[in-house]
């Protein structure tokens, strides 16, 4: 029916840069997207598996353990051109670490400890010779929460969270960028049902028209729009790793697939480029 809004309910972490532009630029006014804030990926493969949410902004990798646990899911579009992390330490007095090897039997805050971000950790852990015990204690915000309180020694954080750790004394360690430069933002993945649909393209024209609009802007511009937007000292961080483009890199589920492998929780039968559907994208166009 004409006039008629299109549904669609994204479960994320961060409001991604994109989305912040499309509503700013009035390009959402035929959608009615509902957001919400989650407290971690689990919530997310929850919400996913009883159809209470329809899309997820979320870290590419947690596709090679939502699909085993029975979400029917795709990676459409590619939300940031990278995820800015660093690891950070505990501001606490009484346990002071300079550098990644004092993180040695640390207690490591994570989203979930067998996929997504935390397998970036594990990763430079590994490559570094430390142990650590890791912590499930949720998203970003969570993570800072038990970064500040101490329950934790250690955490990874993004914009706008690694600001608050930063303004709280909070040493950095490590940043993702440096060890990991190829590794992907996050990804926008959706009920397998909504390939196709109406909602769908809708959602991803706006996206991708926000996206073309962003680069017409000066970067103070767009820094003063995610200022707007909350991300305070973090909008330039935010601002510089926004997507040039929504599709997906596919050198960047390589490297995903790369680090399963080397710690060796690369689930069987799984490919991220099976799980990777850009037809949306071109019809969106």
């Amino acid at each position: 029916m004409a006039g008629e809004q299109m549904s669609l309910r994204q479960s994320q972490f961060v409001p991604p840069v994109p989305l912040i532009a499309a509503r700013e630029l009035g390009l959402l006014d035929g959608i009615d997207l509902e957001t919400r804030r989650t407290t971690g990926s689990p919530e997310q493969l929850a919400g996913l598996l009883a159809g209470d949410i329809d899309v997820c902004v979320t870290a590419i990798d947690n596709l090679f353990a939502w699909t085993p646990a029975g979400a029917d899911v795709r990676l459409v579009a590619q939300m940031e051109a990278t995820t800015p992390l660093g690891v950070y330490a505990t501001p606490a007095a009484d346990r002071p670490a300079q550098r990644l090897t004092d993180l040695d039997g640390s207690r490591f805050a994570v989203d979930a400890a067998a996929n997504g971000f935390a397998l970036v950790a594990r990763y430079l852990f590994e490559g570094a010779g430390i142990t650590a015990r890791y912590v499930e204690v949720g998203g970003v915000k969570e993570r800072l929460d038990a970064l500040l309180s101490g329950t934790v020694d250690a955490t990874l954080l993004g914009p706008p969270f690694d600001v608050a750790a930063h303004e709280a004394g909070a040493p950095l360690l490590a940043t993702v960028a440096e060890a990991l430069p190829a590794y992907p933002g996050q990804g926008l993945v959706v009920r397998a049902e909504l390939i196709g649909s109406p909602e769908l393209s809708a959602y991803l024209r706006a996206l991708r028209l926000a996206i073309e609009s962003c680069e017409a802007m000066t970067d103070a511009d767009g820094e003063d729009l995610l200022e707007r937007a909350g991300f305070g000292a973090a909008s330039a961080a935010a601002w510089a790793s926004r997507p040039r483009t929504l599709a997906v890199d596919p050198g960047g589920l390589d490297l995903l697939t790369r680090i399963r492998a080397q710690l060796g929780l690369l689930p069987p039968g799984i490919r991220l480029e099976d799980l990777h559907d850009p037809a949306p994208l071109h019809i969106a166009v």
